[in-house]
């Protein structure tokens, strides 16, 4: 479904996103993820109010440089360390303990971006977005690919006529492909690199792309030895130890 708004405002904002849950039945999404454009973040609050709405990391992370350079020059580890607390933090206790040592180390109390960054860190720090199904994405970076799709179809200076017509052009050509893609997962047959009973099953079940993906966590692991913990555990468990298995030639 694809929406046309002549602006930015909030009011074409609510507008779009009432014209959408009409489209879908009223069913709002469970959880949905924008940049911080104020004015959409408004009309998201208003409009569907329940909705878990996210803010695209990305956007976030790509002004760290800019807006923490006086800490990155003033402290050394300020930057391994505050990238810890963010991506690292398995829960918002851990998460609230790190930034308060940030805190206290850092001497950052007065800085107003970060103290911004920290009043909305529900709404984009890992310990906390995780608890919502985003179904792995934390960026806009899907819509920002389909942005550089259509723009090899339409320009700012195409004309309206132009403009629907190139349009649906776009949309035949990403059918096509997706058609094309479905004909590959049904009938190309897996190049498989082991004789792994997990991987045969794979190859059955999982699309093309995702099989490649799985191909290449698959190889990875194998890098990985798992031993038994002799003397650890108990009757009802048991511990085990996972190694790295460093070859001749690896760093």
């Amino acid at each position: 479904m694809a929406l046309l708004i002549r602006d930015e405002k909030e009011t074409s904002y609510r507008w779009l996103l009432k014209t959408w849950l009409e489209a879908v039945d009223n069913k709002p999404t469970i959880t949905i993820i924008t940049d911080q454009n104020i004015a959409l973040s408004n009309a998201i609050a208003e409009v569907m109010p329940n909705i878990n709405h996210t803010y695209c990391t990305w956007h976030i992370s790509s002004k760290f440089p800019g807006k923490l350079s006086t800490l990155y020059t003033q402290y050394s580890e300020f930057k391994t360390d505050f990238n810890a607390c963010i991506y690292k933090s398995l829960s918002p206790t851990e998460f609230e303990g790190r930034w308060e040592d940030l805190k206290e180390i850092y001497d950052f109390e007065n800085h107003n971006w970060l103290n911004d960054m920290y009043a909305i860190r529900r709404q984009w720090v890992f310990a906390f977005t995780k608890q919502h199904f985003t179904a792995g994405l934390t960026t806009t970076s899907s819509s920002e690919s389909m942005n550089s799709f259509f723009d090899e179809y339409v320009k700012a200076s195409t004309g309206l006529k132009e403009f629907i017509e190139n349009s649906q052009k776009a949309l035949e050509s990403q059918y096509l492909r997706e058609v094309q893609a479905d004909f590959d997962t049904e009938y190309m047959e897996r190049r498989l690199f082991s004789n792994s009973s997990m991987e045969i099953h794979a190859s059955k079940i999982y699309t093309k792309e995702m099989f490649k993906r799985f191909q290449k966590e698959l190889q990875k692991s194998q890098s990985f030895v798992v031993k038994s913990m002799k003397g650890c555990g108990d009757y009802l468990s048991k511990m085990y130890l996972v190694e790295k298995i460093h070859l001749a030639g690896d760093l």
